[in-house]
């Protein structure tokens, strides 16, 4: 499908979760992918829960430049993808897979202007007291719809 204003959120985040999939053995664990990509951070506590490592997709959207007929403007993506592990060689790696990915301009063509960025590694303590790991990358991506 193409992204239009009819499905502005719902395809965008397709868009974005189907590029992600698309990496090749982007899950360290080669789990099924609908385990591996999340829209919310997971329930790690919960029987269903398929283990780390994981990635969250969070997607803002806003318009800037604006037509005389108000249906076309300058859409503006703010994503955030969370890559979560209890090792940090697997953040590393998946990050560096989506970088490289990112950079391919055969890639995400929806998307016309595309800007990243991203966070130190970091970690935090589970609510089981493990030691998680976590890197956030930040993308910018413009299209004109």
């Amino acid at each position: 499908m193409v992204i239009t204003n009819s499905n502005i959120f719902s395809e965008s985040f397709t868009v974005l979760k189907s590029f992600l999939q698309e990496i090749s053995e982007l899950d360290p664990r080669n789990r099924y992918k609908t385990n591996f990509i999340h829209s919310s951070m997971p329930n790690t506590n919960s029987k269903g829960f398929n283990g780390y490592p994981f990635i969250i997709i969070r997607m803002d959207m806003g318009e800037n430049n604006q037509s005389f007929d108000r249906d076309t403007s300058e859409k503006v993506y703010e994503i955030l993808i969370q890559i979560y592990s209890d090792e940090a060689t697997e953040v590393d790696s998946i990050a560096d897979k989506i970088f490289s990915n990112f950079k391919d301009e055969t890639k995400l063509t929806d998307f016309k202007a595309r800007e990243i960025s991203s966070s130190p590694l970091n970690w935090n303590m589970d609510m089981n007291g493990k030691k998680i790991l976590f890197r956030n990358m930040g993308f910018i991506m413009k299209t004109r719809i």
